[in-house]
């Protein structure tokens, strides 16, 4: 009877051993998260917040690794790995996510941010937020995170001063109809053409310049070959974080709200970074050859007066987009300060 409790006292002993090894070998998970742009820019930092938070609360549970410069492929492939489930974790602007569903598209608009803090206050505002945030759900992506990085501006190969020095420039966009429409406003043609493509067709003049932000004029040295850059203060790029909704469907709920809350907080710690780094950029700008311009303060009313239509014309067939737009804007007007 003694050697038969023994034995039954080793068997349990074992069991609650195999039990303690499994819980302490907790599956580990790998994200990888793919981005379009080099190191050191808003993308890539704010992915180093959210490392950081999700190494300091979940511990070896989650392994993350960065791969900025699109090393995960282009944009669209990078969108279909996420969409998947083969790349867990992706950022880049809503523009890029038109083809998943058109209504990502309303970012673009130009004339209703006025800066990178009321974009930030906008995406972020519960109304919108509620809508917004779950187009790409249906699609396989879900959104965990929002950040507005940048002003457009534009580089050019002689200088505008004024809305009359549009006119007859043929200049580089992502492609989207709001921009396209944006530069029928003041005279201009917009080019689609991916960034690779943008300073040779510069030095050979088959465009004046290219719609964008400080943060790819400095890096890749604009001022060798388009040194005049406009200040439109007309739109913000805001950037999408998203997740493969079928990867976070399937992890444990205290993960999926671990990863949730620190992606929060990187949206909040990437606001007040990239702000410093933009006044950073363009001084950085001025000090290597490159000039700035901007409106008068009349002219930039009648700008901001041009543009503040553009989403009523462009999507007047889209009834679904046109809802979705209509809403940013009575946000942004409401968050505006």
């Amino acid at each position: 009877m003694h050697q038969k409790l023994l034995s039954r006292a080793t068997a349990i002993a074992m069991a609650l051993s195999l039990l303690a090894g499994g819980t302490a070998m907790a599956a580990k998970y790998t994200i990888k998260l793919g981005h379009p742009l080099p190191p050191k820019t808003g993308l890539h930092v704010w992915a180093q917040f959210l490392q950081a938070g999700l190494k300091a609360r979940a511990g070896d549970r989650i392994e993350m690794k960065i791969f900025p410069v699109s090393q995960l492929g282009a944009i669209p492939r990078m969108i279909e790995g996420a969409q998947l489930g083969t790349i867990e974790m992706i950022q880049m602007p809503p523009a890029f996510f038109t083809g998943v569903d058109p209504r990502f598209g309303v970012l673009s608009a130009p004339g209703i941010f006025d800066d990178i803090p009321h974009g930030h206050r906008t995406v972020h505002d519960s109304e919108f937020a509620s809508q917004f945030w779950k187009i790409g759900e249906r699609k396989g992506l879900k959104m965990i995170g929002m950040s507005c990085d940048a002003p457009t501006d534009y580089a050019t190969t002689s200088p505008i001063r004024t809305l009359a020095d549009f006119k007859g420039r043929k200049l580089r966009v992502f492609g989207s109809k709001f921009e396209i429409e944006t530069l029928k406003r003041v005279g201009a043609t917009g080019v689609p053409m991916p960034l690779s493509e943008v300073i040779p067709a510069i030095q050979q003049k088959t465009i004046d310049g290219n719609k964008a932000a400080m943060v790819v004029f400095v890096p890749f040295k604009y001022q060798n070959v388009a040194k005049y850059v406009f200040v439109a203060k007309s739109s913000i790029i805001c950037i999408n974080k998203m997740a493969s909704k079928t990867w976070f469907d399937k992890l444990p709920r205290d993960l999926q709200t671990i990863i949730m809350e620190e992606s929060a907080k990187a949206d909040a710690k990437i606001l007040p970074w990239t702000e410093k780094l933009n006044a950073k950029l363009y001084k950085i700008w001025t000090k290597t050859g490159g000039t700035l311009t901007e409106l008068s303060a009349v002219e930039q009313k009648e700008l901001r007066r041009r543009l503040s239509t553009v989403g009523e014309a462009v999507l007047k067939d889209q009834p679904r987009v046109l809802k979705m737009y209509k809403l940013m804007k009575k946000v942004a007007a409401r968050t505006r300060k």
